[in-house]
């Protein structure tokens, strides 16, 4: 269930004390849906309509569901965000358990979504013309280096596997991301052609 003062409480303490966050969450225990309601839609949404808003207002560039109206830009942030955050966690779950740690997807989804807070953060604040970018850029860095430490906390991967399992993570990633992009890609132009047919 939405709540909106652990959602504040979450995003605040991940961005000023996130070690002592992180352990006080994970400590509870949460389900990856328990996650997902507290921290990760909320805080998705509300980047992402930040984000949008400031676009709007100081006339600056937001990236996310750009050339659309703003519903249906709404809709496609909101599912990218999700589709990103699903295999992120899938696939640091996955590599945890071949290199050493535990699996369980539960936790690997909300060490991601503890971790990504200042990616977030800075997209909510990316459309601030200028150095809106850089601090997008900034937040996705810091969230990078959250998700290093994060992982043996949540995880339990051993420290002589720690690099590797985030170099494997984060290759992979970015190759699943490309593959889904070219197959989303792919049906748009598809779908574009046969409206033009029409």
């Amino acid at each position: 269930m939405f709540n909106p003062q652990k959602t504040i409480e979450l995003t605040t303490g991940g961005l000023t004390n996130p070690q002592a966050t992180w352990e006080s969450y994970l400590g509870e225990n949460p389900g990856w849906q328990r996650t997902a309601m507290e921290l990760t839609v909320p805080l998705a949404l509300a980047a992402i309509v930040l984000g949008w808003l400031l676009s709007v207002i100081l006339g600056g560039f937001f990236y996310y569901g750009y050339g659309h109206g703003p519903i249906l830009s709404l809709i496609l942030a909101l599912v990218g965000a999700a589709v990103s955050v699903g295999i992120l966690s899938l696939v640091v779950n996955f590599f945890a358990g071949m290199f050493g740690g535990e699996s369980n997807f539960d936790r690997a989804f909300t060490s991601v979504s503890l971790a990504i807070i200042p990616g977030w953060a800075g997209i909510a604040v990316s459309g601030i013309p200028f150095i809106g970018a850089l601090l997008q850029l900034a937040g996705t860095i810091v969230g990078l280096v959250f998700l290093y430490k994060i992982i043996p906390l949540a995880l339990k991967v051993p420290d002589n596997k720690r690099v590797v399992h985030f170099i494997a993570t984060i290759i992979t990633v970015i190759v699943v991301q490309m593959i889904v992009g070219l197959i989303l890609g792919a049906g748009a132009v598809t779908t574009g052609g046969g409206m033009q047919l029409q």
